[in-house]
């Protein structure tokens, strides 16, 4: 997936939910992980409600999310490998959980993610 750099936030979001529909997996991990790592916290603040329920799930069950309830090793042991991976504190998709905790919580400019590295 190519992201032109600084892309509006709703094309971002935009292009990120045609990409989930269409894309395998494993792929749609990847992407997420490039737009984390090479996005300013401002854009990925703007992307983050969205992409809790695309992994979770709604709260009204409608969306399923990545169905990590039902996803088991032993019966496909790569997507659960490529899910405990992206989930795992250590990686960098947990930088944004911290980014947009620390920047809602002090209402302040973003900082870039280097700032925090």
């Amino acid at each position: 997936m190519a992201f032109p750099h600084l892309q509006q936030p709703s094309f971002l979001l935009a292009t990120l939910k045609a990409d989930s529909l269409n894309k395998p997996f494993a792929q749609r991990c990847q992407d997420l992980v490039k737009v984390i790592e090479d996005f300013p916290a401002k854009e990925l603040h703007a992307i983050f409600p969205w992409l809790v329920e695309s992994i979770f799930g709604s709260l009204d069950g409608v969306l399923v999310g990545w169905n990590l309830r039902c996803l088991q090793g032993r019966v496909n042991p790569v997507e659960y490998s490529i899910a405990m991976e992206f989930l795992d504190p250590r990686h960098p998709s947990r930088r944004m959980s911290f980014l947009t905790v620390l920047c809602t919580t002090t209402r302040s400019n973003f900082p870039p993610l280097e700032a925090l590295a």
